[in-house]
């Protein structure tokens, strides 16, 4: 039976074993034993309960993510994974894991700077670094409280400053050093996203028949379903395809021109028009699946 303590000197072992590395997806994803140590602290984190959270248990795909994520930051893959919740089904990490990434990253020298204007609503704040191989702090542009929609943490409430001080590094970052925490984001950054959906690509074109084979139809249309069909039989393979958008509108032309003449006629007359307009029906549905199936041959009513 595996125990907390067995699962605890796994996940050490298992942490211990992956590779001390700062390395690039490219060359980290092409180092198959390095891969291997990796998947297997990644299926060691999966197994964990309170060392991991849920969206993460019995997860070893996203396990992996973030331990790859950490081999590349350098960091504690427990650490990191502490650090991340699901989103609109997406994985964010908190603000405070995406600022010590940007510090400790060398993208910048010494620590972030911060300045507070302003209360309440109107507070304001701006962050500056020293960018690697400059002198001078680079300034980020002022933002204000009542100009921030998404205010998911609590923190919001108790500790206004640091939380713009966390949106601010963020916001510093994307702008001047976007390299540090490309492809990561922040909570709030995925609840201000819109849910994923599928892209519209534009309504299909329609193409018209050409105006000969059009007014065709349409004239052996008027003279009724017989005629019709025989025109229809007659015609090739890619003629059908080009009345495909108008065939169910001559159709019913066609059985209305044949009611319009068998009002005034016996009624014998009439049930031999019906047994016309079904034979026509079904081998109009005939050579349109004959169509569909690509043959190009004639077909021969019933």
């Amino acid at each position: 039976m595996t125990t907390s303590t067995d699962i605890a000197v796994a996940q050490e072992t298992a942490v211990a074993e992956v590779p001390q590395i700062s390395a690039s997806t490219g060359s980290l994803v092409m180092d198959t034993a390095g891969m291997d140590r990796i998947y297997a602290l990644a299926e060691t984190m999966a197994a964990g309960r309170a060392t991991v959270p849920k969206h993460l248990q019995n997860n070893a795909a996203d396990c992996m993510a973030v331990v790859m994520q950490a081999v590349q930051w350098g960091m504690n893959p427990y650490v990191v994974a502490q650090k991340t919740h699901l989103v609109n089904g997406t994985l964010g990490y908190e603000a405070q894991l995406v600022n010590a990434v940007v510090q400790s990253s060398g993208a910048i020298v010494g620590r972030f700077h911060y300045e507070y204007r302003g209360e309440g609503n109107k507070l304001e704040c701006r962050v500056g670094a020293v960018i690697a191989g400059e002198q001078d702090i680079t300034w980020n542009e002022w933002l204000c409280m009542d100009a921030i929609t998404t205010k998911n943490s609590p923190l919001w409430k108790t500790n206004p400053k640091q939380q713009m001080g966390y949106l601010q590094v963020k916001n510093w970052a994307r702008a001047y050093k976007p390299g540090a925490i490309l492809g990561v984001y922040t909570s709030d950054e995925l609840y201000d996203m819109p849910a994923t959906a599928g892209r519209h690509m534009g309504n299909a074109d329609v193409i018209a028949p050409p105006a000969d084979l059009l007014q065709e139809a349409n004239a052996a249309a008027d003279q009724g379903v017989a005629a019709y069909q025989q025109f229809f039989q007659n015609i090739s393979k890619d003629s059908r395809k080009a009345l495909a958008g108008e065939h169910d509108a001559l159709k019913k032309k066609a059985m209305a021109a044949d009611a319009a003449r068998t009002v005034e006629n016996a009624p014998a007359a009439q049930q031999q028009t019906d047994a016309v307009d079904v034979n026509f029906v079904a081998d109009m549905d005939k050579a349109e699946a004959a169509q569909q199936a690509g043959d190009d041959g004639q077909y021969v009513p019933q």
